[in-house]
C-alpha cells in the first residue's frame, strides 16, 4: 500500500509580535479640576447680600443668625437703612451693655436709639453714661427720666457737661434735699449750683449747711438770699453770722447784725470778714457799746484800733494799757492820732516797743514820735546803760 509524502500542515494559534516602545511622549493626564462650590445660603459671606435685599423675611432671619457677633450687630444698628433690620439687631444685643450704650450715644436714627434705651432700662449706670454724654438732646432726656436713683440723677446734675440733662436731673431730685445740696457743693457748674440752691429752699436746716461751710461763695450768697425772710426764725449764731457777712440784702444784714449784739466774737467776725462796709461798721458800733463787759484783749484792741467812737477807743485803751503788744498794734495800726498818742505815751516805758513802732507804724508822724522818744536823754541814757551794762 502506498504511503503519501505530502505533509500535514500544523495550526498554530495566531499571535501579534510584541509592541515596540512608542517614540511618542505620553500625553499628561489631566488633573481633576476641584469642585466648585455654589454660593452657600448659610454661609456669613451669603448674608451680607441678604442683609442688603430688602426681602423682610430672609433679612430678619439673617440678622438673627448673627446674634452674638455684637460687632456685626452694632453696625447693623448704627447704618442699615432698614428699620426693620436696625430694630432686630438691637433685640439681639440685649446682653450687650456696652454695644446699646454706642449706639444711644451716637447712632443718627431716634427710634433706634430710643430701642436701645428700652434694653437699657435696667442697667442705670449705662443710662447716667448716655445722660451726659449722648451727641442728641432727645436721648440724654430720655436716659434722665429712666433713672431713679437719686444718687445717680446727683451724678448727671452735677456732672453732666450739657445744662439740658443737668437741669431735668435736678428737677428729679428737686425734693431731696441730701442730693440737691451735693450737687450745690460739688457741681462746678455755676448754673446747677443756683438751681440746687433754689430748690433747697423749702430746707432752712440744708442752707444753714451751705451758708456755713460750702467753698463756692456764689453758693454761700445764694443760700443767705434764700434765707432773707427767715432771719427771725435762725437760731444758729454761726449762720446768723454769715448772713451778716454774705447777704446782699441790707435788711437782711442789719437784722443778722441785730441779733449778734450779744455775741462780741461774733460782731468781730464780721468786722473782719463782711463784703459790705455798712455791716462792718454797724457790727464795730455794737461792739464798742459793750466795751465794758468785754475781757477779750485782741477785741478790746480791736475796738481801740477801729472803732469810729473816741470815748469807746479811750476805754478800750483803758482796758490794754498794761499789754504792751496791744499798745503796739494800736499805736501801729490805728488811722485815729489820738490812739496812737495814747499808745505811745503808754509805752515810755518799753523802748523795744517804740523802736518796733518807729520802723513799723503805718504813720509818719507816729515813727517820728516813737524814735524822739527814744532818743531823748533820759530814756536813751538807760537804753545804754542797758546795752553796756
Amino acid at each position: 500500500m502506498a504511503t503519501s509524502t505530502r505533509k500535514k500542515r500544523m495550526f498554530r494559534a495566531a499571535t501579534k509580535p510584541d509592541r515596540l516602545p512608542s517614540k511618542k511622549k505620553p500625553k499628561p493626564k489631566k488633573k481633576l479640576s476641584p469642585h466648585k462650590k455654589s454660593s452657600d445660603k448659610y454661609s456669613y459671606q451669603h448674608l451680607a447680600k441678604v442683609l442688603m435685599s430688602g426681602q423682610r423675611i430672609a433679612m430678619l432671619n439673617a440678622v438673627d443668625r448673627l446674634k452674638g457677633r455684637s460687632r456685626v450687630l452694632v453696625e447693623l444698628a448704627a447704618f442699615s437703612s432698614f428699620q426693620y433690620v436696625r430694630l432686630a439687631a438691637i433685640s439681639n444685643l440685649s446682653g450687650d451693655v456696652w454695644g446699646l450704650i454706642e449706639i444711644a450715644k451716637y447712632c443718627q436714627y431716634a427710634d433706634t436709639r430710643s430701642a436701645a434705651l428700652d434694653e437699657l432700662s435696667s442697667h442705670d449706670e449705662a443710662l447716667v453714661e448716655i445722660s451726659c454724654s449722648s451727641l442728641f438732646k432727645d436721648t440724654r432726656l430720655e436716659a434722665v427720666s429712666l433713672i431713679n436713683e437719686p444718687a445717680l440723677l446727683a451724678t448727671v446734675a452735677t456732672g453732666s457737661p450739657n445744662k439740658d440733662s443737668r437741669m431735668a436731673a435736678l428737677e428729679r431730685v428737686s425734693g431731696h434735699s441730701k442730693s440737691l445740696a451735693r450737687v450745690a457743693n460739688q457741681s462746678s457748674y455755676r448754673t446747677s449750683r443756683a438751681a440746687a440752691v433754689k430748690h433747697l429752699k423749702f430746707d432752712t436746716n440744708a442752707l444753714c449747711r451751705l451758708l456755713k461751710s460750702s467753698k463756692h461763695t456764689d453758693v454761700r450768697k445764694n443760700s443767705a438770699l434764700q434765707l432773707v425772710d427767715k432771719v427771725d426764725e435762725l437760731d444758729d449764731v454761726e449762720s446768723i453770722a454769715e448772713m451778716a457777712k454774705v447777704c446782699p440784702s441790707e435788711d437782711a444784714r442789719y437784722l443778722a447784725i441785730g441779733r449778734l449784739s450779744e455775741y462780741p466774737t461774733s460782731l468781730r467776725d464780721v468786722v473782719y470778714n463782711s463784703r459790705y462796709k455798712d455791716a462792718r461798721s454797724t457790727a464795730l458800733m455794737l461792739l464798742s457799746d459793750v466795751v465794758e463787759e468785754l475781757d477779750d484783749a485782741e477785741m478790746l484792741t480791736e475796738i481801740a484800733i477801729l472803732s469810729p467812737y473816741e470815748d469807746c477807743r479811750a476805754a478800750a485803751m483803758e482796758r490794754i494799757a498794761k499789754k504792751s503788744a496791744a499798745l503796739l498794734a494800736v499805736a501801729s495800726r490805728s488811722k485815729y492820732k489820738d490812739s496812737r498818742e495814747t499808745a505811745l505815751e503808754k509805752l515810755k516805758k518799753d523802748p523795744d516797743a517804740l523802736k518796733t513802732i518807729s520802723k513799723l507804724s503805718r504813720y509818719k508822724d507816729t515813727r517820728k514820735r516813737a524814735h524822739s522818744i527814744v532818743s531823748s536823754p533820759e530814756v536813751f541814757r538807760k537804753e545804754l546803760s542797758k546795752i553796756l551794762g
